[in-house]
């Protein structure tokens, strides 16, 4: 019967591997044209009046389309320089940028970082963030805050942790503009230091390359079909506004998926491309924090349910870690069959990491961590359900949410 169990895993585990291979080839690339690339949306005849508009709008009498780029920061000391100065360092031949810095009440020297910045080039303006209402969630909110004074064409939000490379701007523009409106979203290059980075920070990509069909993203009006991330996150004022914003989002933890949901209600595209040439962050410094950061998403991610986060939690340890825990039997009761099954299994799992973190910008080497990375997946998934389900929250930058 475990023999028969593991050639059964092991069969799915090929198909599965097969299916990655074609879905990551299916993402769009940032810096192109959407109309050149495998994508199935087009554009309706709402985009195109939508883009004259823009064109004959009084916002839009400049010769060169204006980008917004905005920046919630709490107690990004560390980061958020280094963000700016990437951001400024960008080439604008063919774009006009204003930068807009939310400080959403730091404790540490964020605004003495930012001010030196602005002293230097005036493209910056840094904004002070209200006390944050009862019910909002503080990135939503000071993102809510932010559009309020934008006067781009398009609008990107990214992380203080970013880094933008100098072809980043005009590159995403050029994709923007392809798109006509709606939203665009991409992962950026996860540099990792830690342990516990290099073992789990991969995992976002890899859950979405190895079960969401990408090219169903653009292809499909459906809200169930998103992925998107807030550190990197392009939207058109127009697809904001009739989406509803932040505004309409402000409960939610997970708010960027829920954004681009909201955005596919209204009928508007939504793109997740990938950015690994453009765009590169650490989201984490220490092994507390990457707990601590997917803790707070990923039982939410899974719309609270217990049943799902069970469902994941199984598929995980059936296809990662039984195959190790057989090989181990297998090798003490000498089953030469086992031993060749279990192998294989284990092989075709850490290949298909492996081929994910390398089209990630990854070395092709942490494929090794798959079974590490699903077990220590599980173990927060079943955290942060304790979490929800015991009424503690998540605790993420001094704010505790629900």
């Amino acid at each position: 019967m475990m023999l028969l169990i593991m050639q059964v895993l092991t069969v799915w585990l090929a198909i599965q591997l097969l299916f990655t291979i074609w879905n990551l080839s299916r993402m769009p690339k940032l810096g192109k044209s959407l109309s050149s690339q495998s994508t199935y949306y087009q554009p309706s005849a709402d985009s195109h009046d939508q883009a004259v508009a823009d064109h004959t709008s009084g916002k839009d009498q400049r010769s060169k389309p204006i980008l917004s780029i905005m920046i919630p920061a709490r107690n990004e000391e560390i980061n958020i320089r280094q963000c700016l100065e990437s951001v400024l360092n960008c080439r604008t031949d063919s774009i006009d940028i204003e930068v807009l810095v939310m400080n959403d009440h730091s404790e540490d020297r964020t605004v003495a970082e930012i001010q030196q910045v602005m002293q230097q080039d005036d493209r910056v303006r840094l904004f002070h963030s209200d006390p944050l209402p009862d019910g909002w969630m503080g990135k939503s909110y000071a993102c809510h805050q932010l559009v309020q004074h934008a006067q781009g064409n398009w609008w990107l939000f990214i992380d203080a942790d970013v880094r933008l490379e100098v072809e980043g701007l005009e590159a995403a523009m050029v994709t923007a503009r392809s798109q006509g409106k709606g939203l665009i979203s991409g992962f950026p290059r996860m540099e990792t230091g830690t342990w516990l980075e290099k073992i789990l920070v991969p995992m976002m990509s890899f859950v979405i390359a190895y079960h969401l069909p990408i090219m169903m993203v653009r292809r499909s009006r459906s809200p169930f079909f998103v992925a998107v991330t807030g550190a990197w996150l392009m939207i058109h004022p127009d697809s904001y506004a009739r989406s509803g914003g932040h505004e309409g989002i402000s409960t939610q933890i997970v708010e960027d998926m829920e954004l681009a949901r909201a955005v596919k209600r209204i009928g508007d595209p939504v793109t997740l491309a990938n950015v690994q040439h453009y765009t590169s962050a650490r989201m984490y410094r220490n092994a507390g924090q990457v707990w601590e950061g997917y803790k707070k998403n990923i039982f939410v991610g899974a719309g609270r349910s217990p049943l799902l986060a069970i469902g994941i939690s199984i598929y995980y340890a059936l296809l990662f870690i039984l195959p190790v825990i057989t090989l181990i039997y297998s090798l003490c009761t000498l089953d030469t069959m086992l031993i060749g099954w279990s192998l294989l299994s284990i092989l075709i799992g850490m290949i298909t990491k492996s081929i994910i973190d390398v089209y990630h910008g990854k070395p092709i080497w942490m494929g090794i961590y798959m079974p590490v990375s699903a077990a220590c997946l599980i173990g927060i998934m079943m955290d942060s359900w304790r979490a929800g389900a015991n009424g503690t929250g998540y605790n993420w930058k001094g704010r505790n949410y629900g």
